[in-house]
């Protein structure tokens, strides 16, 4: 287990967000990581991260570890009340085990936080700290038996930084801004590392120094601006001794400006001058603090991972369905087992009409996925366009067993079996649509549509003006509001709500398809001068047979 601790001497130079990529990228790689948040006073590594984790689950970390130990002599026996899981949407399903600075929103943890006394848990006689921290450190090793441990330590010069570097850490990144004193102050830290009598251990640190936020000049006749800052930073690191032999760069990037995300994760196929080459920071860090545990199949399969990322982001901003298969075909030669080149695949052989090809590579997914239900309702819809209904409906049941809240097999049965015109089972599957997926506007339309086709018009007017309340321009409950009122005998409505179907985006190839399973109400009008007229007005071209 390599553990390596991320140190600042100052806030806001991107510490945390940095330990976070690394650890993506380890995961990424099938490496087991485990990540602990040691800035115990301001805590934010669970923020890194919480579009995977909620911080509401968060009930113990460090600060309970250390507070129970201190107050009742307590020590766990496992930390499965600590750790979380984080299951991030990465392409390659990493998982990171995380062990937080504690509950952080409960009051009781700054209570427990302020109580702890750091002198008698490290200095007092008799003093128990070191032993438990190493207790802590030997029990992640056998509970979890993580490749790495990352630690985010605290910034400046305090008990519990010294700790998580002197104490825990195989090796150490530190993190400056580029000011005299950011420099300054880590050239301090970095020369006490250095110091025989804090190798608590006994043993030689590996210390890594970067530059962070430094801008990234665009020009070519700017670039000498970029190694004149890092000269300057070199010799004011090193203006008493030589700390450190290269200084690794992250540079300023605007997006992190506005919103934090994960940037070892995110590819540009196009490497214009314009790119701020944060993927490429991180990246050169990455290989730095792995080099010596990474082995030469490792790398070769992290730049084919790597690779096959890239060709998944080129066919993802393709509009070009041939050319979207091209490339995740060589994407999955890459990466056989990328569940997102598998759908994305099987997406545009649905959309270019090659169904058994898309059932091909769904049930590629079925057995590769753990979540097989979402392989499956798309393998169904492919099945179905090859005329394989009762293959589909079954597959579909089946996933409604499992999970009869599953939104795509609900969609999906329900419009087969309109298209079968089973309407009082399309009405009770629509009926569980809207239960489940409230928001999901078009779901009133469809039971508003299927009261409609039962003759129900008081409640399929009632469920469309639904749809219409949560979303006023859907074409489609516009639509379906314009045939109620057609069934009704009221032609006004019926072409004025017609019209502002056309208005919100029905198209040709929208309403030939409503057409071909609603003609008995639109077959009345194929005669009709304004009938005619409206579709000539708004380019509609369809075959009126």
């Amino acid at each position: 287990m390599k553990t390596i601790t991320f140190y600042s001497y100052k806030g806001g130079v991107g510490r945390s967000l940095t330990l976070s990529n690394i650890a993506m990228r380890l995961a990424d790689l099938g490496k087991k990581v485990c990540i602990i948040d040691f800035d115990l006073e301001a805590p934010g590594l669970h923020l890194k991260f919480d579009k995977y984790i909620e911080s509401n689950d968060i009930k113990k970390g460090l600060v309970e570890y250390l507070y129970d130990y201190q107050e009742n002599n307590y020590i766990p026996e496992n930390f499965d009340e600590y750790l979380l899981d984080i299951y991030y949407d990465s392409k390659l399903e990493g998982l990171i085990n995380f062990f937080p600075a504690g509950d952080v929103n409960s009051n009781d943890y700054w209570k427990k936080l302020s109580s702890i006394n750091w002198k008698d848990l490290f200095y007092s006689n008799n003093s128990k700290g070191v032993e438990l921290l190493l207790n802590l450190k030997e029990m992640i090793r056998k509970d979890i038996n993580p490749d790495f441990l990352l630690i985010d330590s605290r910034t400046g010069i305090t008990d519990i930084s010294g700790i998580a570097m002197t104490l825990l850490a195989d090796s150490i990144v530190t993190l400056a801004a580029n000011n005299k004193e950011n420099i300054l102050g880590t050239s301090k830290v970095i020369k006490s590392l250095k110091n025989d009598e804090n190798k608590l251990l006994g043993k030689p640190l590996d210390i890594y120094f970067v530059l962070t936020r430094i801008p990234y000049y665009i020009k070519p006749e700017d670039k000498h601006k970029e190694a004149q800052l890092i000269n300057s930073a070199a010799n004011l690191l090193n203006r008493d001794e030589d700390l450190v032999d290269e200084i690794f760069v992250i540079h300023s990037d605007p997006e992190l400006e506005e919103e934090e995300k994960f940037k070892i994760n995110h590819h540009s196929k196009s490497k214009s001058e314009n790119v701020v080459p944060i993927e490429e920071d991180y990246l050169i860090l990455f290989e730095e603090l792995t080099k010596s545990e990474l082995n030469g199949d490792e790398i070769i399969k992290f730049n084919k991972l790597r690779d096959s990322e890239l060709l998944i982001e080129e066919a993802r901003s393709s509009s070009d369905n041939s050319l979207k298969i091209e490339l995740l075909e060589e994407a999955l030669k890459l990466n056989e087992n990328s569940l997102e080149a598998l759908h994305l695949i099987g997406i545009a052989h649905h959309a270019k009409g090659n169904y058994s090809k898309a059932v091909t590579y769904y049930n590629k997914g079925i057995k590769k996925s753990s979540n097989a239900n979402f392989f499956k309702t798309f393998k169904a819809q492919n099945l179905y366009k090859l005329g394989k209904k009762e293959e589909a409906k079954n597959i579909l049941k089946d996933v409604l067993v499992d999970d009869e809240t599953n939104f795509g097999a609900l969609l999906i049965l329900s419009n087969i079996l309109y298209d079968e015109k089973q309407f009082d089972e399309t009405l009770l599957l629509n009926k569980k649509l809207i239960k489940y997926h409230s928001d999901y506007s078009i779901g009133y339309n469809l039971v508003g549509n299927s009261y409609r086709v039962l003759n129900d018009y008081d409640n399929a007017l009632k469920f469309v003006y639904k749809c219409l309340e949560q979303d006023p321009r859907n074409a489609l409950g516009t639509l379906t509001l314009g045939e109620i009122y057609s069934e009704l005998g009221n032609d006004e409505e019926f072409f004025k709500n017609l019209q502002l179907a056309f208005v919100f985006g029905i198209n040709s190839k929208d309403f030939q398809e409503i057409l071909k399973n609603e003609g008995k109400v639109y077959s009345k009008y194929y005669n009709d001068k304004r009938f005619l007229d409206l579709l000539k007005n708004y380019r509609i071209k369809v075959n009126l047979v």
